[in-house]
């Protein structure tokens, strides 16, 4: 069973892993592409997709009076013509309208002036006449003051300036018709009138018309009645007839109002109030309302009222229907965003995404978090729960995990691009939130940045520490923006009740809950990422590095001088690479495994011939079949790598450390011992090792690397003049054969390379003092006892 396991999962890493075509990958990208577009899409535009039709009918489960069985929220925002509100704002419109009157000024003229001045006259001619001068008299010939008192009367009489009385009664009864708008009916709408004021329209006069204070509109009957309006009125005689004795004031203005109540100026124009309030109402437009996405609309258990059946009846209206505009935003923007990332993934580094493996890797990462993301929308903006008033929706989302997981896997410039359209994917879940925006794209570059800095467990910790204190510093300055409450509304006075209980506190444990979780995720995704896809990580790595690797155990035993050749090799390479700045425990661990492919025929290679010393390991008469048995060492050592799972990249070593050179001492052989005739047989391909050529600086060092460890064993003198040479020797051969030509190395590359493997082959290969045999030592020292016995 374990076999069949192990078989099963060697095969999947080799389907997976395998190089493929640039057209076959490009038309992979393409369809992960389309199906990211497609997926994303979907669980962004889901809101938008309608919700299903509520029964609202009269025997239906949600109909007027009855108890709602469930909750009913919103799934999206919309908005509707709300009838009650529009009557509510026409009422409010016609409302504000004053009520029209119009005042007759001719009134004062033709009624008040022509009836005061025959009443001065007949006083006059009373007091002339000198018979009967008393106030019963008076009340006799003037009918218009006899409910005036006798005291008033007299006071009248007793006055010598009758033509000054008059001008007191028509000065007064001039202020009171100026100033107010007295109507002879009374007004059912009185109340209303401080409201909406009165719009005077004046008769007879310059001045069309103004629009007073509602109180300044009174009945007559109010005139004469105690209370607020008569005791303004008579305020307004003592201020502007201030010389004159409280019992004449008192008689002028009492008569003064009899004048006022007997001719009412102002009459109510109700049609022409009705036409101003008409147009006014007309003038409101439709008012729509608006309920929310994930509005609670009704509760179950809760009566359903006319409102809220209005409600539901407009869910039926709007909100099952699909938001086409929504749903055509969401998805150009997704396709703006999906084809920034194509365009980099084209142009990323194409010997890093030419497999299935790591494509699935960066496109399954993504799906995590889209799915991650609808899937905690759905509960985030719940109204039950106040979450959105406390936290913000970025929080919630494990950017981190994955851009800390390909910053750690591949680098952090795919990182940051992953996501930064991961952040997008955040700010239009989050409804838009700036904040939320912000915290995914900074939490994306962070972790991108301190993936690649990855080395021990403790760094995991760190990196849990750093991702919180960006998010509490995000978290803070978006609570700064919006304006909310730090601390609690409501102190306790206890100050840990109130601090454990505060937004703050809250928000900073979300934060570090959000950092921490995501690098321990890290830490539990990257075994299975590393066992499932074979990623050679940094960790991955250093196991592989471990001698105690059955590979390695079984190249000691049965290659023993290979087995050493492979750890000088592997010196002077990972020295090369540090000195560039290269993936040098990746060329440790690559160059560890890279002639692996010797152990079937470990005797026929002429660095363990001296070990298994069989005549029959090489066959000198035919270079051909030797050659053959060269070139299937590195035919064998990918398949033994495979069947171990060794990563692709360390598979890599075995034919690029070799390339498509020409194996010169069997090719030079079978051209020797041949005719002439017979030479133009000979294949120069059948000599040659089948490659690729190296396809990177690390493939590249390490063929150097491997042709010099060899070349370096015939020196019969080491010193820097020689390691020069031959280093120049060996470097020029590889260019000569164009070797080198697509591993990207420079010529300043080249030259630290050089300095790099003399440096450990000076330190490797010098000559030590010759040890004195034992016995010449005890002879020395017998030497010295006998002279001393003499």
């Amino acid at each position: 069973m374990k076999q069949i396991f192990e078989k099963s999962m060697a095969a999947l890493t080799d389907f997976l892993t395998k190089v493929r075509p640039v057209s076959v990958v490009r038309n992979i990208q393409i369809v992960l592409v389309f199906l990211t577009l497609i997926f994303v899409t979907y669980n962004l535009a889901f809101p938008f997709f309608g919700q299903t039709k509520i029964d609202t009918e009269e025997d239906g489960a949600f109909s007027e009076g009855k108890l709602a069985p469930e909750t009913i929220q919103s799934v999206k925002e919309f908005f509707y013509e709300d009838l009650d509100k529009t009557a509510q704002e026409k009422a409010k419109a016609s409302g504000n309208i004053p009520y029209s009157f119009d005042k007759d000024f001719n009134v004062l003229i033709a009624g008040i002036d022509v009836n005061l001045s025959e009443d001065i006259e007949t006083l006059k001619q009373i007091v002339a006449d000198g018979s009967r001068v008393n106030p019963s008299h008076v009340k006799e010939k003037i009918p218009r003051w006899r409910n005036r008192t006798n005291e008033e009367i007299q006071a009248i009489l007793d006055y010598p300036r009758k033509d000054k009385l008059r001008s007191f009664i028509q000065q007064y009864t001039n202020l009171i018709f100026s100033r107010y708008c007295i109507v002879k009916e009374d007004l059912d709408f009185h109340k209303e009138l401080g409201k909406s004021g009165a719009k005077i329209r004046n008769l007879g006069t310059q001045e069309a018309s103004s629009v007073v204070d509602g109180s300044l509109v009174i009945p007559r009957s109010q005139i004469y009645k105690e209370g607020p309006v008569l005791t303004t009125l008579q305020r307004l005689a003592e201020e502007k007839l201030n010389n004159v004795s409280d019992i004449l004031l008192k008689a002028v203005s009492r008569i003064g109002l009899y004048y006022i109540y007997s001719y009412p100026a102002c009459a109510y124009n109700a049609e022409e109030t009705e036409n101003a309030r008409k147009k006014a109402a007309d003038s409101v437009p439709m008012q729509r309302s608006r309920i929310q996405a994930n509005e609670v609309v009704v509760r179950a258990g809760e009566v359903i009222t006319p409102s809220v059946k209005l409600k539901l009846d407009m869910m039926n209206r709007y909100a099952t229907r699909a938001n086409l505009a929504s749903i055509t935003s969401i998805f150009i923007t997704q396709c703006v965003l999906i084809a920034i990332i194509g365009f980099y993934l084209i142009r990323y580094r194409p010997n890093r995404l030419n497999d299935l493996s790591s494509n699935l890797i960066i496109f399954i990462t993504l799906w995590i978090v889209v799915f991650s993301i609808y899937f905690i929308s759905k509960i985030f903006y719940i109204n039950d729960v106040e979450w959105a008033g406390l936290y913000y929706f970025g929080l919630f989302i494990p950017i981190g995990m994955i851009c800390l997981l390909l910053g750690f896997v591949y680098d952090e410039q795919l990182s940051i691009a992953i996501g930064f359209f991961l952040s997008f994917a955040v700010f239009f879940a989050s409804r838009y939130n700036p904040t939320s925006f912000m915290l995914a794209f900074t939490v994306a570059v962070v972790s991108a940045v301190y993936g690649r800095r990855l080395k021990k467990r403790i760094d995991f910790l760190k990196a849990g520490f750093i991702l919180s204190f960006v998010q509490i510093l995000i978290s803070t300055a978006g609570y700064l923006f919006d304006g909310r409450d730090f601390w609690v509304s409501s102190p306790s006075g206890s100050f840990y009740s109130d601090l454990t209980h505060s937004n703050i506190f809250r928000l900073t444990v979300v934060c570090l809950i959000n950092g921490f979780a995501s690098a321990t995720a890290v830490q539990f995704l990257l075994p299975i990422y590393e066992y499932v896809f074979n990623i050679p990580t940094r960790f991955k790595l250093i196991e592989l590095a471990d001698t105690g690797h059955p590979l390695l155990q079984e190249l000691l035993t049965k290659a023993p001088s290979t087995y050493t050749h492979t750890f000088m090799v592997a010196a002077m390479s990972e020295r090369a690479a540090q000195n560039l700045n290269l993936d040098w425990l990746l060329v440790r661990v690559g160059v560890y495994f890279h002639d692996i492919g010797k152990i079937p025929n470990a005797g026929f290679f002429i660095e363990n011939q001296h070990l298994i010393p069989k005549p029959e390991h090489i066959d000198k008469n035919n270079p051909a079949l030797a050659a053959k048995t060269v070139i299937d060492h590195v035919l064998d050592g990918i398949e033994m790598a495979k069947k171990a799972r060794l990563p692709r990249e360390i598979i890599n070593f075995i034919p690029e450390h070799h390339g498509t050179s020409t194996m010169a001492f069997f090719y030079h052989k079978a051209l020797q011992t041949l005719s002439v005739s017979a030479r133009k047989k000979i294949k120069k391909t059948d000599f040659q090792y089948p490659g690729p050529k190296p396809q990177s600086k690390e493939t590249g060092i390490v063929m150097i690397a491997d042709s010099l460890e060899a070349a370096s064993r015939s020196l019969d003198e080491v010193s820097n003049e020689s390691l020069d040479d031959l280093i120049r020797k060996i470097i020029n051969s590889k260019l000569a054969e164009n070797q080198l030509d697509e591993s990207g190395l420079t010529i300043g590359d080249l030259e630290i390379i050089k300095s790099s493997f003399k440096e450990v082959l000076l330190s490797s290969l010098h000559q030590r003092p010759k040890y004195p045999k034992p016995e010449e030592t005890k002879a020395l020292e017998a030497a010295g006892q006998k002279k001393q016995n003499k």
